[in-house]
């Protein structure tokens, strides 16, 4: 009888024991796809590379959007978008952004403005606003891809984020300050623009694209862009006065002789107009030592000005 009931109690521990494993098995299995779920199936861990046709006005012209997500199932970490130089090289410009977005935890969103579906200067640099000095449509505006993108990231569950931050370097930098000053970036929590060769300065007495006359802003709009959280970075180092692709016409030297002035011209020249219309003044400039037109030396600086933005 003993035996029996020794045998029994085997069977029954067991049965338990395997019961165990089974739920555990379950459990694992549960946590997995709930993982899968909360990692986004069109911005995987780690980089990765997708193609945005989304927007109906430029669907004719896909882009490839480079992103870096680090090693986070959060999906309210920040959003930084990085838009690359004249080189085109978006990967190249997401990668440099790799290690401040592991350090401080934010999505990397690097759209790419190839030199096919957009050749000339006037349709990256000047975002598409005049062709043939013909004003464009708005809505081909190639500035319109980062509210349209970030939108979709939202709606593709990849974000529950409600802004964004906004970087370019060199003729990134170019496209980023035209975007605050021609349209509403109303998701946009900081826009950084670094290195810039030359600017659309806010000056009324010059023809677009060296200022702003005859080009489809007005003065009294200034208020509004004026209390934008605009940062206006600059590396120390960047005065080569005869680096090859710094634009040298009559116009863009008179901003200065290399990107260091002109910065600081657009700048000043943005300040004055704020003090002359007796308005509010949210622009900065900020310096980065040692430094010179590189936008991985800039990366780390702008990453720290960016995640302090979102903190303070």
């Amino acid at each position: 009888m003993i035996n029996i009931l020794h045998f029994k109690n085997i069977k029954y521990i067991l049965f338990l024991f395997s019961l165990i494993i089974i739920t555990c098995s379950d459990s694992e299995d549960e946590m997995i796809e709930s993982e899968k779920e909360i990692e986004s199936k069109l911005i995987p861990f780690g980089y990765n590379k997708f193609v945005y046709n989304k927007y109906a006005p430029l669907a004719d012209k896909p882009i490839d959007v480079h992103t870096y997500l680090p090693d986070s199932l959060k999906k309210d970490i920040p959003v930084l978008f990085v838009m690359h130089g004249n080189s085109r090289d978006a990967r190249g410009y997401c990668f440099a952004w790799v290690e401040s977005a592991r350090k401080l935890n934010f999505l990397v969103v690097c759209p790419e403005l190839d030199i096919v579906q957009f050749p000339k200067s006037d349709d990256y640099h000047l975002g598409g606003i005049f062709n043939d000095n013909e004003l464009v449509d708005s809505t081909k505006w190639s500035f319109n891809f980062i509210e349209e993108i970030f939108s979709y990231l939202i709606k593709e569950g990849v974000t529950t984020v409600n802004t964004y931050g906004l970087y370019g370097h060199s003729a990134g930098s170019q496209y980023v300050h035209r975007l605050a000053l021609y349209t509403e970036p109303k998701n946009a929590s900081i826009i950084i623009a670094a290195n810039a060769g030359w600017y659309t300065t806010i000056d009324f007495n010059e023809d677009f694209p060296y200022g702003l006359k005859n080009s489809p802003i007005k003065e009294e709009t200034l208020t509004e862009k004026f209390t934008y959280p605009i940062v206006i970075l600059l590396g120390e180092n960047d005065i080569n006065p005869n680096a090859s692709s710094l634009r040298k016409t009559e116009k863009a030297m008179l901003q200065g002789i290399h990107r260091f002035e002109r910065g600081n011209y657009f700048y000043e020249t943005a300040r004055n107009k704020a003090n002359q219309l007796n308005t509010s003044f949210n622009w900065r400039l900020q310096t980065v030592p040692s430094v010179g037109h590189s936008n991985n030396n800039m990366a780390p600086t702008a990453a720290e000005i960016f995640i302090s933005s979102i903190n303070n």
